[in-house]
């Protein structure tokens, strides 16, 4: 112990000092550091997000981490969001629904983040699909909706487009069209996260006919129209030989009817692909008017576009007038005179054409009237009613 102090008796005062000195110096990890600075924090971040969606009057606070606190934030328009921050953590306010900006947050290094904020709306999201659709297969049952309220964006998409395919035609409508018959779900989605479901079924709609019975003088043609069901259409089978029955040429839903002999109230079927059939009743006779109309009564449906050929037995010469009762739902065009053999019998009738409108829509079946006047002012008629087949068709 002697030897040891008196060693350390004769170390100079300012070594021991340097000494001194150096330890404390490693102790605190050597100087120059930033004042402030926390290496252990990491990048500044808000809330790890970069978009927020906030209704108007409504709040939103986002933490945030990570920079050199503390923190500030800018609203590019404060018309549409508000911002401040409090504490570790950024309030947004929305203030215009429908309308976007942009929240910078700052840190006291200068580092930056952007986080973008949607003001939505107050009105709940809607469509004007039902949540139960039923549709058939192909272009001409495809139906269009709209999306409205929530926040937009929106996405809409199908679950099985081997089932239907879900278009979306603009911001705010939809188009669906079945492809084969089963079951699916359309989902409509806003930018909120809000969501809609629309559970479809994709069928068979129901075969129609435009006329259940026809009644024509013999040797007089008619024409029925098919709609709905699945094509191809077919005639079923076991006609007479008194009725005569073809598809008219280049249509696939047209078919003439010709009485050859007297007969009454004979049934004539007709099928669609998935085995569904309708029938029309036919009666041929002799009977003989100054004007006659066939068919004398018919239906179609509405916005179907659908066009029928009639007949006009009449014993005047040259082409007769022929009007509707309502030209803005059922048009008629193509009209032509009949055309007489040389001992002034008829060869063939005279005919029109009444198209329904690929547009107008009615509120309830509408009939509408067809009047036939010929060249010497005999007059005969025929009906076309117009089927409300759309619930979602506003009416004229």
């Amino acid at each position: 112990m002697k030897r040891m102090g008196m060693g350390w008796g004769l170390v100079p005062w300012w070594a021991v000092m340097s000494i001194f000195v150096g330890l404390l110096v490693a102790a605190c990890g050597g100087g120059g550091g930033s004042p402030g600075a926390n290496p252990t924090t990491g990048g500044l971040s808000v809330g790890g997000v970069s978009a927020v969606t906030v209704l108007p009057g409504e709040s939103k606070r986002l933490p945030i981490s990570g920079g050199v606190p503390p923190y500030q934030a800018v609203s590019a328009e404060s018309a549409v969001a508000a911002a401040a921050v409090d504490g570790p953590a950024l309030v947004v306010g929305g203030v215009a629904p429908g309308a976007s900006t942009t929240i910078t947050v700052s840190d006291r290094a200068g580092t930056t983040q952007t986080v973008t904020v949607t003001v939505g709306t107050s009105v709940p999201l809607l469509t004007t699909a039902p949540s139960a659709l039923v549709l058939g297969v192909g272009a001409s049952e495809a139906r269009t909706f709209r999306v409205s309220g929530g926040v937009r964006p929106y996405t809409i998409v199908g679950s099985a487009p081997l089932v239907a395919t879900v278009t979306q035609l603009d911001e705010e409508q939809w188009r669906i069209q079945g492809v084969a018959m089963g079951d699916m779900q359309v989902r409509i989605r806003d930018a909120a996260g809000t969501e809609l479901s629309v559970a479809v079924t994709v069928g068979s709609p129901e075969l129609r006919i435009s006329s259940d019975a026809l009644t024509l003088p013999i040797g007089m043609p008619a024409t029925v129209v098919l709609s709905g069901g699945q094509k191809p259409y077919s005639v079923a089978g076991g006609i007479p030989a008194a009725i005569q029955v073809r598809q008219v040429s280049g249509s696939d839903s047209t078919y003439e009817i010709v009485g050859l002999l007297a007969t009454n109230d004979v049934d004539v079927v007709f099928m669609d692909a998935a085995g569904k059939m309708v029938k029309v009743k036919v009666t041929a006779n002799t009977a003989t008017t100054q004007v006659r109309v066939s068919p004398s009564a018919v239906s179609l449906g509405e916005q179907s576009g659908s066009a029928v050929q009639f007949s006009v037995l009449t014993a005047a010469r040259g082409v007769p007038a022929v009007f509707s009762s309502f030209p803005g739902l059922v048009s008629v065009s193509a009209v032509t005179a009949p055309q007489f053999n040389a001992d002034g019998s008829i060869l063939t009738p005279a005919t029109f054409v009444g198209t329904v409108s690929g547009s107008a829509c009615v509120t309830a079946d509408t009939p509408v009237t067809l009047t036939v006047i010929d060249s010497h002012g005999s007059i005969g008629t025929a009906v076309v009613t117009v089927v409300n087949t759309n619930p979602n068709c506003p009416g004229p």
